[in-house]
């Protein structure tokens, strides 16, 4: 069976009964068994862990011929890409991982979908996923023949405003490459930033001048807002941090 045509049943499966596959108690289909649910379930994370865990043996032997893998950086594999990317997961060892709200529907054997949400904590880190696993089952074996991972946003833990900083410092205008101006006003006791067209965003604090949106960019990235100061203490600029990208602008005196 190619991915392209278990993904087109999958959509197909999951128009007409949402519902199993949203429920967080494992749903069968009509066709399916309690063996087959069960089944689908345990493979969905044995896989997941064997790639956190760099078991290229068991990926080898649970992921079908024809395979695709997206995950939440957006980088796509394919079987060989995906096996050299599990092999690089040398510290996979050290998690420990917590699954939560599973759900399969099985289609008709031998095609099953199945979601969960993993926990992986490493030491005092830790991170949740929601992962979505197509299987299709031969010889009695469930294989993997498409996964997805999405990684859960979590905002940074606000921290006492005396942290940040006196917020009279940050209030000022702010040029942008544009050269339009963003202010930074104090609301009580909080910051907020306005924009050119007049909207309101406020500004939470995370750390001594840094701040975070509590609302993700129309690219779904988070926000965070970098206070810089030169040599005499004043604010110079501010650093917008988002998707990895990092634009300043500068105060206005």
């Amino acid at each position: 069976m190619t991915t392209r045509f278990a993904v087109s049943l999958v959509c197909l499966s999951l128009a007409s009964s949402q519902a199993a596959c949203a429920s967080t108690a494992p749903a069968a289909r009509p066709g399916s068994t309690a063996a087959d649910t069960t089944g689908a379930l345990a493979a969905q994370r044995d896989w997941w862990r064997a790639f956190a865990t760099a078991d290229t043996a068991y990926l080898q032997a649970h992921t079908a011929q024809d395979f695709s893998l997206t995950l939440s950086s957006g980088r796509a594999f394919d079987g060989a890409a995906m096996l050299a990317q599990a092999a690089s997961h040398v510290n996979g060892g050290r998690l420990a991982m917590q699954w939560a709200e599973e759900s399969v529907g099985v289609a008709a054997p031998p095609l099953a979908v199945a979601t969960l949400r993993v926990t992986e904590t490493d030491g005092p880190t830790s991170a949740s996923y929601r992962y979505l696993t197509v299987l299709e089952r031969g010889g009695g074996i469930w294989r993997v023949a498409a996964a997805q991972s999405t990684r859960e946003l979590v905002f940074t833990p606000r921290v006492p405003v005396e942290r940040s900083g006196l917020l009279g410092d940050f209030a000022g205008g702010y040029r942008t490459p544009r050269g339009l101006v963003l202010r930074v006003e104090v609301r009580g006791a909080a910051l907020a930033m306005v924009e050119p067209s007049g909207a309101e965003i406020p500004l939470e604090p995370i750390g001594p001048g840094i701040f975070e949106f509590r609302q993700l960019s129309p690219s779904n990235g988070m926000v965070r807002m970098v206070f810089t100061r030169d040599a005499t203490g004043r604010i110079a600029g501010m650093t917008r941090l988002i998707n990895g990208e990092a634009t300043t602008f500068p105060r206005i005196p």
